[in-house]
This record gives structure tokens, C-alpha cells and sequence, in this order.
């Protein structure tokens, strides 16, 4: 799997968003198919909730992975995502301040699959 680089967005409050692809305790990597997707929330301390949903590559008529919305824990928030297919996948973080509100926070990287 090869990451390319990633966008991030500063949402109010000036918390941002940036992805990660290991929660350092270990190297990132896949196994058994799946794969660790980490969120970092700056500035640390900063409260609220994070879904990642991976958007399927085009012609694989695959549907979208979702990871339920998680509170963040020390500054981070970690997905396993199981990839059926190759191909670039859309990882999407989303962010709230308190549950069943509005969405007020978006990153998106691309993830390239090469199983």
C-alpha cells in the first residue's frame, strides 16, 4: 500500500485534521486485510468525534467502508479498514464537536491498494 499525500482542512476552533498510517507503536502495514488508518487531531487535547470512510475506486462496484463516528483518545482516532480490491481508495475523515451535531471538520487522502 503506498500513501499520497493528504489534505487537510482547519476547521473552526482551529482543530486540524491529518492522517497517519501508524499510531507508532508499530510500523504501518496490513495484515490479515486489513489495514490501520489513523487520524491526529491538533491541537492536542482538542474534544469531539472522528468517522473515516474509505470511498471505493471507480469500476469496482465496490461500496464504501465506514468506520462509525469514534471519540477521540490522546489526540488520535485509529480505523482498520479491509480492502476487497485494488485501486485508489478516498479515505475521508470527518469531524464533530459533540455527538448528532453538523459536521464541522473534513480531511481526505488517497490510499493506493496494491494487494
Amino acid at each position: 500500500m503506498f500513501a499520497i499525500p493528504v489534505a487537510a482542512d482547519p476547521v473552526p476552533n482551529r482543530v486540524i485534521l491529518s492522517f497517519d498510517f501508524s499510531d507508532n507503536t508499530a510500523a504501518a502495514s496490513a495484515s490479515q486485510g486489513t489495514f490501520n488508518v489513523v487520524v491526529d487531531v491538533l491541537p492536542d487535547g482538542a474534544a469531539g468525534l472522528i468517522r473515516m470512510f474509505a470511498v471505493a475506486p471507480a469500476g469496482t462496484n465496490d461500496s464504501n467502508l465506514v468506520c462509525r463516528f469514534h471519540w477521540i483518545n490522546q489526540a488520535q482516532v485509529e480505523c482498520a479498514f479491509n480492502f476487497p480490491d485494488n485501486g485508489v481508495w478516498a479515505i475521508h475523515a470527518q469531524y464533530q464537536i459533540v455527538p448528532d451535531t453538523d459536521v464541522v471538520g473534513v480531511a481526505v487522502t488517497n490510499l493506493r491498494v496494491n494487494n
